[in-house]
C-alpha cells in the first residue's frame, strides 16, 4: 500500500529489543498502520496519524488515531505490508474497504 508504514507493536520496550527480523518475538498481535502525511504536535509531543488497535489483544478492531514518533521508536519494529496482513487482518479490513 503507498502511502502508509506499519508497525508492529509490543508490550514493552524491553521485549521490542529482543525481537528481530526473522524471530518477531512476543508482540502484542496488533499492527499500526501509519499514515505517510506529515507530523504534528499534541501535548508536546510529535504525532503521525495512524490506525491502530482499539484494544490491547491480537488482531483488535482498528480505529483511526494519533500515534505519538516516542511511541514508535519506544514500542514498535517497522515491519513489511505481507507481515502485518498475517498478523493483524482486521486492520487490513479496514484499510481495504471500499467505500
Amino acid at each position: 500500500m503507498n502511502g502508509i508504514s506499519f508497525y508492529l507493536e509490543y508490550p514493552n520496550s524491553r521485549e521490542k529489543r529482543k525481537a528481530t527480523r526473522k524471530a518477531l518475538g512476543n508482540h502484542s498481535g496488533n499492527v499500526i498502520a501509519i499514515l505517510d502525511n506529515g507530523i504534528y504536535f499534541s501535548g508536546g509531543q510529535a504525532v503521525k496519524d495512524g490506525i491502530a488497535a482499539v484494544y490491547d489483544w491480537p488482531n483488535s478492531p482498528p480505529a483511526s488515531t494519533g500515534v505519538s514518533l516516542e511511541f514508535l521508536r519506544e514500542r514498535c519494529k517497522r515491519i513489511s505490508e505481507a507481515t502485518a496482513r498475517a498478523i493483524h487482518p482486521q486492520l487490513f479490513e479496514w484499510l481495504d474497504r471500499e467505500d
